[in-house]
């Protein structure tokens, strides 16, 4: 979390839909593939093997010394925690954690290029005058302006396309005591991190 010393905004409100679209991210990765089930024990009496003495196991059963050599993944960058008041159209982040008060001061940025769960596509400053509407009223200005912003960005309607949205808005607090009134529209894929940029994916 970023000290009142380096930001005096107070953080942005994250839409629900973040924690949905970024749990399909990790369960699609983190399926572990099913074990055989265990030999019954009718097979294991058909065919059974002496058993070894302790002195004999360890000679029997020489490690082999020649290793199969493995291709290595490419080495990926660990994200830079940004301040979220920073972030501009393509610019590519990770699951953000929010704090306490459920706002997001830092998000994890990372290079587009980089396996990543969210891209910026569209900032935007909201209308209203200098009392907060209410986070209900904000969301929906919010969400209205990224569903018009999602075809000029991705090349298809939202309605039409495979890809979903979050959004970023002002608190309470940064809406009436600072005049922050800017909105960021974030594209990800449901079905797990993307790499390289989703403008103009047309899907």
């Amino acid at each position: 979390m970023l000290s009142e010393s380096r930001r005096s905004l107070p953080g942005r409100i994250v839409l629900g839909t973040l924690a949905a679209g970024a749990a399909l991210s990790l369960s699609a990765c983190g399926q572990l593939p099913l074990l055989p089930p265990a030999l019954s024990g009718d097979s294991a009496d058909e065919s059974p093997s002496p058993e070894p003495t302790e002195e004999e196991s360890p000679e029997t059963e020489e490690p082999t010394e020649e290793p199969v050599e493995t291709e290595e993944p490419p080495e990926q960058v660990d994200p830079e925690d940004t301040d979220v008041f920073t972030l501009r159209v393509g610019d590519c982040l990770n699951e953000m954690e929010s704090n306490p008060d459920e706002t997001v001061s830092e998000v994890p940025k990372v290079d587009c290029e980089e396996p990543h769960d969210f891209e910026v596509y569209e900032t935007t400053d909201l209308d209203g005058d200098s009392t907060f509407p209410g986070e209900e009223e904000v969301a929906g200005l919010a969400d209205e302006a990224c569903v018009d912003a999602f075809e000029g960005f991705v090349g298809v309607e939202w309605e039409e396309s495979t890809l979903e949205y979050t959004t970023l808005f002002p608190t309470a607090e940064g809406w009436e005591d600072h005049n922050d009134r800017e909105a960021l529209c974030l594209v990800f894929d449901p079905a797990g991190q993307t790499e390289g940029t989703l403008d103009n994916a047309r899907f």
